[in-house]
């Protein structure tokens, strides 16, 4: 108890930074993707339209629930402590399992003090939850190997599956399952038959989650599989004339490396335009695959040697910033700063540990599966923290494993086995630093983020502090000054810091609405239509965006045209998004008519 109540402290107390710290305020990428995702299933179409096919959507509906309930974020956050606390003591359970409690009581510390996982608790991701899937993945597969029960080779089926729906990576896990558990089972005893049956029972009980995802996919695009629409493009992302190296980021035709909406959307009007005819998201998906594919058959030692790159890259102790820049978390706070980066004696412990498990007990066979599975995946596409922090488990078990063999060998006084264990280690660690030296730069903070956030958290001196730092002419200065000229309605010098943002950010929608603003109050109404149309433009449907359009096509006298985008944002918006929509309309004395104008309804 007092090893998870450390647990639970530590997160407890980076809440309390985070909480009032920016990066809480200003999401990342695909944190706003999941957010809005989860308020189109809480009050839209309950997650059904295109768009929200291209991501996996547990975490959304999850979300979705609570904001039905009428809560926030805070709750969610309450309950990824919890599910990281429950995750640590699964670890416990599995050393246990495996006839080392020590090793258990150990990894919890261990699992305590790891920065990553007490910053992850406090974003809206899915990280917390795919490493807690990873942990009872692990834990189901070692009870089930123990009793071959029909009824456990059914529910660790329908856990492989709800895996999936989390992420569609986890779909590796199932024939690890059976792979894992139908060998352990042949070697406990277990007749052929009596294996084909628990493999059945697994395949029906992983047919369960699936069968959903399916009905999901073909409700929204007649896709009859249980898979994103994202599986192509991302491939495509990596593996591509313009990517010769493999890394993370898009093509010239989608402009940005930005939130996953903006990437379909770029990727859709790509192959459309290519294709000359509309195509369904399946067609726009199938066509990128056949891209990368071709791709990486004409270049097949390039793609081999990229994803050797990777594996290397995955192996070094920094943190690769992907949505959240765990540089940004340790500013933030005091806890996360004051403790190491994880990774690196992760690895150096924790390789050791789990060869050492597997060498003595051939059960640990099931502690390496999903390090298979990250392996492939971390080839394959990214080499960056929070695909790698999926598989922690594993490494922190085999910490525990090893700590604790280094202990029994000092009690018993096996010197030559410390030593060896001491340059093992050492070894491990050196390999670790020495990647990150020839691999990986140095990630500079988000300054950007961290001054949205702290003025959206009411923070404006901390905010102000940041801009006065950076260079004249930092991308990203304009709008911070255009911004705060809105708020002191200060209109000239907002319009002018507006022009000199949009001449270098046009494919930021924030930008172009925010310019409307401060031409709105410029008096300059029918150029601020024209920068509200292209924030539209680049952000289709965005309520905000419309109930500000319907405003300024009022102003102009166009109050048909004005219902339409009310009406629209009625049909996207939030509840109080929807209650300012509800207020134009019948403030103007509008009611629902046919007239769509120029605003009609953007998809």
């Amino acid at each position: 108890m007092l090893a998870l109540a450390c647990v639970l402290l530590l997160r407890l107390l980076h809440m309390q930074y985070a909480l009032a710290g920016p990066l809480t305020w200003q999401m990342g990428a695909d944190e706003d993707f999941y957010w809005r995702f989860a308020h189109d299933v809480a009050f839209g179409s309950g997650g059904l339209q295109d768009g929200w096919a291209f991501m996996d959507p547990l975490y959304a509906y999850l979300l979705g629930a609570i904001l039905k309930l009428g809560a926030g974020a805070f709750p969610i956050y309450v309950l990824q402590i919890a599910v990281d606390c429950l995750s640590a003591y699964g670890m416990y359970r599995i050393a246990a399992l495996l006839g080392r409690p020590r090793a258990g009581l150990i990894a919890i510390f261990v699992y305590a003090i790891t920065g990553t996982a007490i910053a992850y608790t406090m974003a809206l991701l899915k990280a917390t939850w795919v490493a807690a899937f990873v942990v009872w993945w692990m834990y189901g597969a070692l009870s089930f190997c123990r009793n071959g029960r029909l009824a456990n080779w059914l529910g660790f089926g329908v856990l492989c599956g709800i895996g999936v729906a989390l992420r569609a990576n986890l779909l590796l896990m199932a024939p690890l399952a059976l792979l894992c558990a139908g060998w352990l089972r042949w070697r406990e005893g277990d007749t052929p038959k009596a294996i084909s049956l628990g493999a059945a029972c697994l395949l029906a009980g992983l047919a369960m989650p699936l069968f959903l995802l399916v009905a999901r996919n073909a409700a929204i695009s007649e896709k009859y599989s249980p898979m994103p629409n994202n599986g192509g493009i991302v491939l495509h992302q990596i593996y591509n004339v313009e990517n010769p190296e493999g890394r993370a980021g898009v093509p010239s035709f989608v402009g940005r490396y930005s939130a996953p909406g903006e990437i379909w959307d770029g990727y859709r009007a790509e192959a459309e335009r290519r294709a000359g005819t509309r195509l369904t998201p399946q067609a726009v998906d199938a066509y990128w695959r056949e891209q990368a594919s071709t791709y990486i058959e004409s270049h097949r030692l390039q793609s081999v040697g990229n994803a050797v790159r990777k594996l290397r890259e995955a192996s070094a102790y920094p943190e690769v910033p992907n949505t959240r820049n765990y540089v940004d978390e340790r500013i933030v706070s005091p806890l996360l700063h004051a403790l190491p980066l994880p990774f690196g004696w992760l690895f150096a412990l924790g390789v050791p540990g789990l060869a050492l498990l597997t060498w003595r007990d051939r059960r640990g066979i099931i502690l390496l599966a999903p390090l298979a599975m990250g392996a492939l995946t971390l080839a394959v596409f990214f080499a960056e923290d929070r695909f790698r922090f999926n598989v922690i488990a594993p490494f922190v078990v085999g910490t525990g494993i090893w700590v604790d063999a280094l202990w029994r060998a000092l009690a018993t006084r096996q010197w030559r086995s410390i030593a060896a264990g001491i340059l093992i280690t050492s070894l491990l660690g050196a390999w670790t630093l020495s990647q990150a030296r020839l691999l990986i730069p140095e990630f500079p903070s988000d300054w950007t983020r961290l001054a949205w956030g702290y003025l959206k958290s009411g923070q404006e001196d901390k905010a102000r502090a940041i801009l006065q730092a950076q260079p004249p002419g930092t991308p990203g200065v304009d709008e911070l000054l255009g911004y705060l000229a809105v708020r002191e309605q200060r209109w000239d010098l907002a319009i002018a810091a507006f022009e000199r943002a949009v001449e270098f950010r046009q494919d930021r929608h924030e930008v172009w609405h925010n310019f409307s603003l401060a031409l709105e109050g410029g008096g300059r109404t029918e150029d601020a239509l024209a920068a509200a149309a292209q924030a539209l433009r680049l952000r289709p449907a965005e309520p905000d965006y419309l109930i500000h359009a319907g405003d300024l096509l009022i102003a102009l006298k166009r109050p048909q045209e004005a219902e339409v985008a009310w009406m629209c944002a009625l049909n996207e918006a939030s509840p109080p998004q929807r209650q300012l929509a509800i207020e134009r309309l019948g403030g103007a004395g509008l009611r629902k008519s046919d007239a769509v104008g120029h605003l009609s309804c953007p998809k």
